[in-house]
Protein backbone atom coordinates (compact mmCIF):
# COMPACT_ATOMS: atom_id res chain seq x y z
CA UNK A 1 0.00 0.00 0.00
CA UNK A 2 2.73 2.57 0.70
CA UNK A 3 4.52 1.73 -2.23
CA UNK A 4 1.43 2.19 -4.18
CA UNK A 5 1.12 5.75 -2.61
CA UNK A 6 5.21 6.33 -2.81
CA UNK A 7 5.00 5.31 -6.62
CA UNK A 8 1.76 7.93 -7.15
CA UNK A 9 3.46 10.54 -5.65
CA UNK A 10 6.77 9.81 -7.32
CA UNK A 11 4.65 9.91 -10.52
CA UNK A 12 2.58 13.36 -9.65
CA UNK A 13 6.12 14.75 -8.78
CA UNK A 14 7.59 13.77 -11.81
CA UNK A 15 4.81 15.54 -14.42
CA UNK A 16 4.61 18.41 -12.29
CA UNK A 17 8.42 19.51 -13.36
CA UNK A 18 7.80 17.75 -16.61
CA UNK A 19 4.84 20.05 -17.48
CA UNK A 20 7.28 22.62 -16.28
CA UNK A 21 9.97 21.75 -18.43
CA UNK A 22 7.40 21.70 -21.44
CA UNK A 23 6.26 24.72 -20.69
CA UNK A 24 9.26 26.80 -20.47
CA UNK A 25 10.29 24.34 -23.94
CA UNK A 26 6.19 25.78 -25.72
CA UNK A 27 6.97 29.36 -24.67
CA UNK A 28 10.20 29.04 -26.54
CA UNK A 29 8.32 27.24 -29.49
CA UNK A 30 5.75 28.60 -32.37
CA UNK A 31 4.72 25.32 -33.89
CA UNK A 32 1.01 24.56 -35.14
CA UNK A 33 1.30 21.20 -33.53
CA UNK A 34 0.84 22.93 -30.22
CA UNK A 35 -2.82 25.11 -31.62
CA UNK A 36 -5.38 23.59 -31.46
CA UNK A 37 -7.15 24.80 -35.44
CA UNK A 38 -10.83 24.59 -34.49
CA UNK A 39 -10.71 27.22 -30.97
CA UNK A 40 -7.04 27.97 -30.89
CA UNK A 41 -6.35 26.82 -27.34
CA UNK A 42 -2.17 25.85 -26.88
CA UNK A 43 -1.11 22.67 -24.76
CA UNK A 44 0.74 25.58 -23.01
CA UNK A 45 -2.35 27.24 -21.87
CA UNK A 46 -4.25 24.23 -21.37
CA UNK A 47 -1.65 23.31 -18.88
CA UNK A 48 -1.73 26.94 -17.28
CA UNK A 49 -5.48 26.06 -16.77
CA UNK A 50 -6.49 23.29 -16.86
CA UNK A 51 -9.45 23.12 -19.42
CA UNK A 52 -9.59 22.68 -23.07
CA UNK A 53 -10.93 24.69 -25.44
CA UNK A 54 -13.26 22.42 -27.83
CA UNK A 55 -13.33 18.93 -28.33
CA UNK A 56 -11.08 18.76 -31.21
CA UNK A 57 -8.04 19.48 -28.47
CA UNK A 58 -8.32 15.96 -27.49
CA UNK A 59 -7.19 14.95 -30.93
CA UNK A 60 -5.03 17.59 -31.40
CA UNK A 61 -2.87 17.21 -28.03
CA UNK A 62 -3.50 13.33 -27.28
CA UNK A 63 -0.15 12.35 -27.03
CA UNK A 64 0.25 14.85 -24.26
CA UNK A 65 -2.67 14.39 -22.49
CA UNK A 66 -2.39 10.54 -22.83
CA UNK A 67 1.49 11.01 -21.08
CA UNK A 68 -0.52 13.34 -18.46
CA UNK A 69 -2.99 10.79 -17.19
CA UNK A 70 -0.25 8.18 -17.20
CA UNK A 71 1.65 9.97 -14.89
CA UNK A 72 -1.16 11.59 -12.68
CA UNK A 73 -3.29 8.38 -12.64
CA UNK A 74 -0.93 5.45 -13.35
CA UNK A 75 -2.75 4.58 -16.53
CA UNK A 76 -4.46 6.08 -19.03
CA UNK A 77 -7.53 2.97 -19.46
CA UNK A 78 -10.02 4.13 -16.96
CA UNK A 79 -10.55 1.73 -14.86
CA UNK A 80 -14.10 2.83 -12.98
CA UNK A 81 -15.18 0.99 -10.04
CA UNK A 82 -17.00 -2.56 -8.75
CA UNK A 83 -20.26 -2.14 -7.18
CA UNK A 84 -20.88 -3.08 -3.82
CA UNK A 85 -23.51 -6.20 -3.38
CA UNK A 86 -22.70 -8.46 -6.71
CA UNK A 87 -23.56 -11.35 -4.27
CA UNK A 88 -20.01 -12.29 -4.93
CA UNK A 89 -19.25 -11.74 -8.25
CA UNK A 90 -17.19 -8.39 -7.11
CA UNK A 91 -13.91 -10.28 -6.52
CA UNK A 92 -14.52 -12.54 -9.81
CA UNK A 93 -15.03 -8.98 -11.75
CA UNK A 94 -11.98 -7.06 -10.21
CA UNK A 95 -9.78 -10.49 -10.64
CA UNK A 96 -10.08 -10.45 -14.46
CA UNK A 97 -9.70 -6.83 -14.70
CA UNK A 98 -6.15 -6.99 -12.82
CA UNK A 99 -5.13 -9.96 -15.32
CA UNK A 100 -6.06 -7.72 -18.20
CA UNK A 101 -4.02 -4.93 -16.75
CA UNK A 102 -1.18 -7.61 -15.89
CA UNK A 103 -0.92 -9.12 -19.17
CA UNK A 104 -0.48 -5.56 -20.72
CA UNK A 105 2.30 -5.03 -18.65
CA UNK A 106 3.77 -7.99 -18.95
CA UNK A 107 4.02 -7.91 -22.51
CA UNK A 108 5.62 -3.75 -22.02
CA UNK A 109 8.17 -5.33 -20.10
CA UNK A 110 9.25 -8.01 -22.07
CA UNK A 111 8.93 -5.48 -25.00
CA UNK A 112 11.27 -3.07 -22.92
CA UNK A 113 13.57 -6.05 -22.04
CA UNK A 114 12.56 -5.52 -18.44
CA UNK A 115 12.85 -8.94 -17.80
CA UNK A 116 12.93 -9.02 -13.45
CA UNK A 117 9.79 -6.85 -13.83
CA UNK A 118 8.39 -9.60 -16.76
CA UNK A 119 9.30 -12.51 -14.42
CA UNK A 120 7.47 -10.56 -11.17
CA UNK A 121 4.29 -9.89 -13.28
CA UNK A 122 4.41 -13.57 -14.87
CA UNK A 123 4.09 -14.62 -11.62
CA UNK A 124 1.10 -12.42 -10.13
CA UNK A 125 -0.84 -13.76 -13.51
CA UNK A 126 -0.69 -16.51 -12.32
CA UNK A 127 -1.29 -16.30 -8.87
CA UNK A 128 -4.63 -14.16 -9.99
CA UNK A 129 -5.60 -17.15 -12.10
CA UNK A 130 -5.56 -19.41 -9.75
CA UNK A 131 -7.55 -17.16 -7.24
CA UNK A 132 -10.56 -17.75 -10.06
CA UNK A 133 -9.87 -15.38 -13.44
CA UNK A 134 -10.99 -16.60 -16.61
CA UNK A 135 -7.39 -17.44 -18.07
CA UNK A 136 -8.53 -15.96 -21.18
CA UNK A 137 -6.48 -12.15 -21.56
CA UNK A 138 -8.44 -11.17 -24.67
CA UNK A 139 -11.47 -9.28 -23.00
CA UNK A 140 -11.08 -5.99 -20.66
CA UNK A 141 -13.83 -5.36 -17.89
Amino acid sequence: MDNDINNKIQGFLQYVFEMVEDMERLSKEEGASSVCPNCGTTYAGFKKTGKIGCAQCYSVFRTQLTKALVNIHGSSNHKGSVPQGMNGRHSGVVIRRELAENRLLLKQAVDNEEYEDAARLRDLILQLEQEGGDGHGDEMV
